[in-house]
C-alpha cells in the first residue's frame, strides 16, 4: 500500500513539474520581458555626481598625464606623489586597457573605493561564449551593464594588475568560480583573474581611496 501512495506522488509531483514548464515556455516572453524589467533596475551605472565616481574624458586625460609628467620629472621638480581624481583615473584606465578589450566596453565609468576601483560599463556581450552563460543568455541584450571590481597594484615599472574579484553583469553576481573566467574573456585578465593596465614607468605603488587615487614616485627615479 504504501507502495502505491508513492508511486501516486511521484506520478503527481511530474505531472505538476509538467505543468509548471509547460506555462513557463508558453509565457516565456512576458517572463522574459518581466526578467529585464527587474534585473534592469539593480543595474544601473552610478552618476558622476558622486564625487567618488569618474568617467574619462579629453581634459581628464590630459590632467592625469600632467600629473605623471610631474611624477615622473628629475629631482628637484619632480613630485613624490600625486592624487588623482576618479575622472583622471577613469580615463587613465580606459586608455591603459588594450584596445581589443576596450573596443567592448561603451559608457565607461570608474567608481572608487577604499583599497579597489570598480569598473562600470555597457559590454557587448558577444564577447562572452554562451556556454560561459548559461540559461542567463537568453536574458541579455546585445549591450548589457558591468561591473568589474577589484584592488590594482605595480606588477614592475610600466605594468599594473588590476585584480577582479568581483564580476556582475545586468546586475547579477557571477560565484567567485566562474569570475576568473568571465574576467578573462569579457576584460583581458589573465589566468590569475588580472587585467593588465600599462601604466607610466615613474609611478611605484598605488593606493586606492574613496576620495582619491594617490601614485607614488619610484626612488630610482
Amino acid at each position: 500500500m504504501t507502495g502505491c501512495f508513492r508511486g501516486l506522488f511521484r506520478l503527481l509531483f511530474l505531472l505538476l513539474l509538467g505543468l509548471v514548464l509547460l506555462a513557463a515556455w508558453w509565457y516565456r516572453k512576458p517572463l522574459l520581458d518581466a526578467a529585464h524589467h527587474w534585473l534592469g533596475k539593480h543595474a544601473k551605472i552610478p552618476s558622476v555626481v558622486d564625487p567618488g565616481v569618474g568617467a574619462p574624458t579629453p581634459s581628464a586625460l590630459a590632467n592625469g598625464q600632467a600629473k605623471l609628467h610631474a611624477l615622473g620629472a628629475p629631482p628637484p621638480g619632480g613630485a613624490d606623489s600625486v592624487i588623482l581624481t576618479a575622472n583622471e583615473m577613469a580615463a587613465l584606465v580606459g586608455s591603459g586597457i588594450d584596445w581589443n578589450v576596450r573596443k567592448s566596453f561603451d559608457s565607461l565609468k570608474v567608481e572608487l573605493h577604499e583599497g579597489d576601483i570598480a569598473v562600470y560599463a555597457r559590454l557587448d556581450t558577444r564577447v562572452i561564449p554562451a556556454q560561459a552563460l548559461g540559461p542567463l543568455k537568453g536574458l541579455l541584450g546585445a549591450w548589457e551593464p558591468i561591473r568589474i571590481a577589484g584592488p590594482i597594484a605595480v606588477a614592475h615599472p610600466g605594468l599594473a594588475r588590476w585584480t577582479v574579484r568581483e564580476f556582475a553583469l545586468r546586475g547579477i553576481p557571477f560565484p567567485p568560480p566562474a569570475v576568473r573566467s568571465l574576467a578573462r574573456q569579457a576584460a583581458g585578465a589573465d589566468t590569475n583573474g588580472a587585467v593588465p593596465l600599462k601604466v607610466d614607468r615613474a609611478i611605484a605603488r598605488v593606493a586606492v581611496h574613496s576620495a582619491g587615487v594617490i601614485l607614488y614616485r619610484s626612488p630610482y627615479r
